[in-house]
């Protein structure tokens, strides 16, 4: 028997995009580039907000997902990807920070 939906459960969802992780990895990688850079926490913030609305999500809903997706991410592909549109972000946010 399926249970009924209830708006609370929402609550106790996890979900997971794995190219945040992909991002919050190579952070190091893409920092090494820029080393005048800003690294404040809303500079930070910018370049991962940036390179992650660059880039297309994929959520898994379990550990086992979660682990599957890891493994589909080492891609080469995927990676090249991510370094990209952190270097873009990266690039833009240096020239331009937003922090007080």
């Amino acid at each position: 028997m399926a249970e009924k939906f209830n708006k609370d459960a929402l609550k106790e969802l996890t979900v997971t995009n794995i190219m945040e992780l992909v991002v919050d990895e190579q952070f190091p990688v893409v920092m090494q580039k820029f080393p005048g850079a800003c690294c404040c926490k809303q500079c930070l913030s910018d370049i991962k907000a940036m390179a992650l609305n660059g880039l297309k999500p994929h959520y898994v809903s379990s550990e086992r997902g979660n682990l599957f997706e890891r493994i589909n991410t080492s891609d080469m592909i995927i990676k090249v990807d991510v370094l990209r549109a952190m270097t873009e972000a990266a690039e833009k946010v240096t020239s331009h920070p937003h922090h007080g």
